[in-house]
């Protein structure tokens, strides 16, 4: 019953206050909870606001509202429930003329998509929230909205590993942010993962650390350095250094609840307790990954497909327009020869005539027929490149495979929401049509260990003893 009527109290505290803010003050006040990392405050208080600003009839509060909720929500990796948050703000935005805005909510699309690893869709609306930005007044919003344009841009072009791109990104933010802490964070970052210039690492990370206290940065700032710092000491083998900053980020994620960082570091700290030889404390943090692990990738499954409900439509109808185009040019090919015959029989008594129009036509028919089959090929290079990569355990082959059978990944995450990353990796080998011996070479198994996986399975899906697990994934 207290905490009842404390929620109820909060509530109106809460609602009361938003009404007395415009919606530039409002994206003011929820700066400031961002930058103390209090994500659960910028929730209740935006809630609050939505309602106001819905009775008051303020799309542009509206709107400002939705999107700092869906940022609330990616944050609490709630990526569905986001994008749900975003579509509304885009309903709101299209009947006031507000490009700031606009970028923010192209900023705050990508920023799902990316947090889904789709890279490529995410630049997109980067690219749109640029040309948005070109036409919006010089404010500061505005220019942090650019600045997480070159930010996100940066990192997922080190994600797609396009060095050039990579390199582009990082002159521009230096040049354009060269007081922005992480700026220098992803310099640092981009050192780590070549494994170069450690001693710049630092130099970098100090950097930032200076810029992040001097400029009253975010408290996620700070998490990032510490976690970079520990990255640093892992390379230098100095284990227990690389635990204490490990360590230090840990409660700064675990107090703003974010559970991609959180993950990263349960698993960080797991593999140095183990180069310590400490089992017990690697196993407990081990524990800790899997399960926060097992349970972010279940949401991240129904909001890909969700997505991938509205991005595949594209990819859906070129794959159908290459389909109508092969079955069309096979229909000219036939209407060809039709032709031909026609014009034999028309044209019997004059085989001059004939002669060069059956030329003419063998030649058509020969032009269509080498375009269809290059069509084809280009359909098995896909397919063909899709079983090389999971052979060789490429670890981009689930990426391949969604944009190589959308509508197949949408309808199997969709209905069997339950299956695991390992699951879904394993069924799409079969979709493939390979071999048990084809599917051990790609976990490093043997024959017999694919076979008890098709066995379990089969018990996971709930089919009747007498289905082939391989015959009903290529009729799903």
């Amino acid at each position: 019953m207290k905490k009842a009527l404390f929620i109820f109290f909060l509530y109106f505290c809460v609602l009361s206050y938003s009404q007395n803010y415009t919606p530039a003050e409002l994206d003011n006040i929820t700066n400031i909870y961002k930058n103390r990392g209090e994500y659960e405050k910028v929730f209740q208080y935006n809630i609050a606001a939505l309602r106001y600003y819905k009775e008051q009839d303020n799309p542009e509060g509206e709107a400002l509202a939705n999107i700092n909720i869906a940022n609330a929500l990616s944050t609490f990796d709630e990526h569905q429930k986001s994008l749900h948050y975003l579509d509304e703000a885009g309903k709101k935005l299209k009947l006031i003329n507000n490009n700031g805005l606009n970028a923010r909510l192209c900023n705050e699309i990508a920023r799902n998509y990316a947090f889904l690893g789709l890279y490529n869709q995410a630049n997109i609306q980067l690219d749109k929230s640029i040309e948005y930005l070109k036409h919006a007044p010089d404010t500061k919003e505005n220019k942090s909205s650019l600045f997480f344009v070159y930010i996100w841009k940066w990192s997922n072009f080190e994600d797609l590993k396009l060095p050039d791109s990579i390199n582009i990104m990082r002159k521009k933010g230096v040049k354009t942010f060269p007081n922005e802490p992480k700026i220098y964070v992803r310099i640092a970052e981009q050192l780590l993962s070549q494994k170069q210039q450690l001693d710049s690492v630092e130099y970098y990370l100090n950097k930032a650390y200076g810029l992040a206290v001097k400029n009253n940065r975010s408290l996620h700032t700070y998490g990032a350095i510490a976690t970079r710092r520990g990255n640093l000491y892992t390379l230098k083998k100095d284990y227990q250094k690389a635990l204490k900053y490990y360590q230090e980020s840990l409660p700064i994620y675990l107090k703003i609840d974010r559970g991609a960082d959180i993950i990263d570091t349960y698993k960080n700290i797991y593999q140095t307790y183990l180069a310590l030889g400490d089992t017990p404390k690697a196993n407990e943090y081990l524990t800790k990954y899997t399960k926060l692990n097992d349970s972010i990738h279940s949401g991240e499954r129904k909001a890909v497909a969700s997505v991938i409900n509205n991005l595949a439509i594209e990819q859906e109808k070129e794959r159908n327009n290459l389909y109508l185009i092969i079955t069309a040019i096979a229909c000219i090919a036939a209407a060809s020869l039709i032709a031909v015959f026609m014009i034999r029989k028309r044209h019997k008594n004059n085989n001059k005539g004939r002669d060069q129009l059956l030329e003419e036509q063998k030649k058509i028919i020969s032009e269509k027929t080498i375009e269809t089959d290059q069509l084809k090929k280009k359909v098995d290079t896909s397919i063909n490149d899709l079983s090389k990569m999971a052979i060789s355990n490429n670890p981009f082959f689930i990426s391949k495979f969604k944009e190589v059978y959308p509508e197949f990944y949408t309808k199997l995450t969709s209905q069997y929401p339950e299956l695991t990353n390992h699951d879904i990796k394993f069924i799409a080998y079969l979709r493939l049509n390979l071999t048990n011996k084809e599917i051990g070479q790609c976990g490093n198994v043997t024959v017999r260990a694919v076979e008890t996986k098709k066995y379990r399975l089969k018990k996971k899906l709930e089919l009747p003893t007498d289905v082939d697990l391989g015959t009903w994934v290529l009729e799903l």
